[in-house]
């Protein structure tokens, strides 16, 4: 047991001879085990159950899910063909040793071999939960196999080694015995935080997030007011001194929260459109809140999931609608008009919008251009082969941009515009209007000088903008 500290080792020696199997463990196992089956259908859809070993017929496809009319278990349908298959799950109970709560984590393999199911229950973790203390230990079963954790339980017990968090396996997580949970924190701070009638409604569960959450006394009131979805976020509601303050919503959404065991993102979306109404939260839930913030503020949300989100080309388009609206608010749109709120042709109105936009944005930006070109045109500069000169314009810098395929006309405008820096356009003398080299300049230095695709100038290139760098100095000192 290398690299385990003494009192660790001390307690898994202890461990190792006190811990038995619950009764109720030992339920959960079996039922798994029960669910770790198959039903495999053959000609003229004659079923058998590898459970309870009936035989019946059903028209369910192959990996559809039936249920067997025997033992009444859903069980995956698998083809007479098959010859092996494996399921695997992560069973855990919460155990004591001493004064220390320890998350006993079991894997249970059970493998179909074309005629019966064999079942493997091996224990491969435990977690030491002391106050914030927690410490995995795993045994010799655990392997990294491509990335993957792999319980080898073909190979008997040997030791205990800390869990060595560089492995690429992924966190464990697992169902979770809620009875051990109730029993081990019936004498601890926890015993009142129906921590285990919360564990009882999951599935798999990170034991460890939901034993830390626990500790919140809004994680107890959520759980009792049967918001189950809600207490996975209980760190959420810890403030406030009424249902308004704690929620976000009136009292009175209580009972269609219960109702539906709404989920935090639920609850956000709630907030935002001030209805009980579950089908459209659902709906709204594809969609980021972040977006749903914003839009709020200019539409009602169900009507624009009606009109506009709701249409199926619109479904990942939730982006461009607000850009749509944004542009419609610059543009001084009537926003209290429900064809502008909510266009027919949202990708159609959006493209003209912003093209409108840019033309408002670009005219502004023109002004601040000509102020500029009545120092920077002093610069201008040529030999019988280059020319170099500002650029003259927010449509040049957008052209620029295009043809030189690179990022002047997003990154550098407003900078350029705002004095922040100067971007100046080099051209062949005998073909003027055709981007060439597009060159920055900062305190009477090129900065950078770039031809298409961002690549380096040539060596003749660079001995002109040399020339005419010096130009710029001289003319500065003066």
């Amino acid at each position: 047991m290398a690299y385990i500290r003494k009192k660790y080792r001390r307690l898994l020696e202890i461990s190792d001879k006190q811990f038995t199997i619950p009764k109720s463990f030992a339920s959960l196992v079996e039922r798994f085990k029960r669910l770790h089956n198959l039903v495999i259908k053959g000609k003229n859809n004659e079923c058998w159950c590898t459970f309870c070993n009936h035989h019946f017929v059903s028209e369910t496809k192959v990996n559809g899910m039936t249920i067997c009319p025997n033992c009444k278990t859903k069980l995956l349908v698998k083809t007479k063909r098959l010859t092996h298959f494996e399921f695997k799950d992560n069973l855990q109970l919460l155990d004591k040793v001493e004064d220390v709560l320890v998350l006993r984590t079991f894997e249970l393999f059970s493998s179909f071999d074309g005629t019966c199911t064999k079942h493997s229950l091996t224990e491969f973790m435990r977690t030491f939960i002391k106050d914030d203390d927690v410490k995995d230990f795993v045994t010799n079963h655990v392997h990294n196999r491509m990335g993957y954790m792999y319980i080898a339980h073909y190979q008997d017990f040997e030791s205990w080694r800390y869990r060595n968090y560089r492995w690429a396996y992924r966190d464990v997580i697992g169902k979770v015995d809620a009875k051990s949970v109730k029993r081990q924190l019936k004498n601890t701070t926890l015993k009142y935080s129906q921590l285990d009638k919360f564990i009882a409604k999951q599935d798999y569960v990170d034991f460890i997030r939901y034993y830390r959450l626990a500790h919140y006394k809004s994680f107890e009131l959520l759980i009792k007011a049967k918001l189950f979805e809600l207490a996975k976020n209980a760190d959420k509601f810890i403030v406030g001194n009424n249902f308004q303050e704690i929620f976000g919503v009136p009292k009175s959404f209580l009972s269609f929260m219960q109702k539906n065991n709404i989920s935090y993102n639920q609850l956000e979306i709630l907030r935002l459109i001030n209805k009980d109404d579950i089908k459209l939260i659902k709906q709204l839930s594809r969609f980021d809140i972040y977006y749903l913030e914003k839009l709020s503020k200019f539409v009602d949300l169900e009507e624009a999931y009606k009109k506009v989100l709701g249409l199926k080309e619109n479904q990942n388009n939730v982006h461009e609608y607000l850009d749509y609206l944004e542009a419609a608010r610059f543009l001084k749109l009537p926003l209290h008009d429900k064809k502008v709120l909510y266009p027919s042709d949202l990708l159609k109105e959006h493209d003209k919008l912003i093209e409108q936009v840019q033309i408002v944005e670009n005219a502004e930006h023109d002004k601040l251009i000509q102020k500029r070109l009545e120092d920077l045109n002093k610069n201008i500069y040529k030999n019988n082969k280059y020319i170099v000169f500002p650029a003259p314009s927010a449509e040049a810098l957008l052209k620029e941009s295009k043809e030189q395929h690179n990022c002047v006309f997003k990154s550098y405008l407003k900078k350029y515009c705002n004095s922040l820096t100067d971007i100046y356009f080099l051209r062949k003398v005998d073909s003027p209007n055709k981007s060439f080299v597009t060159v920055e300049v900062n305190n009477n230095r090129v900065v950078q000088a770039k031809a298409k695709y961002n690549e380096d100038v040539s060596k003749e290139t660079q001995k002109f903008l040399d020339r005419w760098e010096r130009r710029l100095q001289k003319v500065a000192i003066r």
